[in-house]
């Protein structure tokens, strides 16, 4: 018997232990959401120019920078179109200038008629000149005031042509400037899909970008909890870290929610009972700064209150 009560007493002391890890567990656990996979914003990087890609600069895994140069499309063809109008311009101008110049000289030719008209009405009224001069004056001074009316409506003209051609030479410029490929965040390459010498079509991707600084996690409630959760409201996201698992750590991070569905993701039935409620589950977005790099694209983590 005096054996007996020291294994007694042995067992008791494990139960109790064991029931102590069990609650602490159990009130552990009631902090437990979930599971998520990580996601990250992404963007596919495309031109609006068509032509052969001369230079990639970036592969897959490589990191960018906001505006960064990732590649280049070929702006010979665009260029030889701005030679073209540019030559195009300049010899424009130059009509403009001509015109200019006779519209000028047709205005000086009216102010020397109508000195001529004023002299010669002063001795037409005084009978030293046959009225014969004075309308033959007249009709010159009228005719060359057409002349001048029909040269200014030539240079209107001539400077609408002018404003085209500058719109011409601006749109080509725009497009030269989209054949400089440009990274539009800061993030990572995740998806090539053209290399150089392939041909770049307006609209088709070239690159696709992950925006790495802020990374999404999206997880599920169910109905009930639905209440607990609020844009602006913090979580804890807990990643799995094996180093860390040894020296009995977890690493957390915080994330901020951003976006709460409010639609459930399963169809409800035409009848709810309160069982079937409580199977809807809502998704929501929570946006967790990623300043160590610490989150991957794909990452399987843990979400906590």
């Amino acid at each position: 018997m005096k054996e007996i009560v020291p294994m007694k007493l042995t067992l008791f002391s494990a139960t109790v232990a064991l029931l102590f890890c069990f609650e602490c567990e159990t009130a552990k656990n009631k902090d437990f959401i979930g599971s998520a996979i990580v996601e990250c914003q992404t963007y596919q990087i495309a031109t609006t120019s068509q032509g052969a890609i001369l230079a990639a600069y970036k592969e897959e895994g490589m990191s960018v920078s906001a505006h960064e140069l990732v590649a280049l499309i070929d702006t010979v063809p665009l260029i030889l179109k701005l030679n073209e109008l540019n030559a195009a311009q300049a010899q424009l101008s130059q009509t403009v200038a001509s015109k200019k110049a006779e519209v000028a000289s047709q205005d000086f030719d009216v102010k020397g008629v109508e000195r001529e008209y004023r002299r010669i009405t002063d001795l037409v009224d005084k009978g030293a000149l046959p009225s014969q001069q004075k309308d033959n004056l007249q009709t010159q001074a009228d005719a060359a005031k057409l002349r001048i009316k029909a040269g200014q409506l030539t240079l209107e003209s001539l400077y609408k042509q002018e404003k085209t051609v500058q719109t011409q030479e601006a749109q080509l410029r725009d497009q030269i400037d989209r054949c400089y490929v440009k990274a539009p965040c800061n993030g990572v390459i995740l998806t090539r899909y053209k290399n150089p010498g392939e041909v770049a079509l307006p609209g088709n991707p070239i690159y696709e970008i992950g925006k790495y600084d802020t990374m999404e996690i999206d997880f599920y409630v169910p109905q009930p909890m639905l209440p607990q959760f609020s844009l602006g409201k913090t979580v804890r996201i807990r990643i799995d870290d094996a180093a860390e698992t040894r020296k009995n750590k977890e690493i957390f991070l915080i994330a901020v929610i951003s976006w709460i569905s409010n639609d459930a993701e399963f169809s409800p039935k035409n009848i709810q009972t309160r069982e079937s409620r409580n199977e809807l589950v809502f998704k929501i977005r929570a946006l967790a700064p990623n300043k160590d790099g610490l989150l991957k694209r794909g990452l399987p983590v843990e979400v906590w209150k």
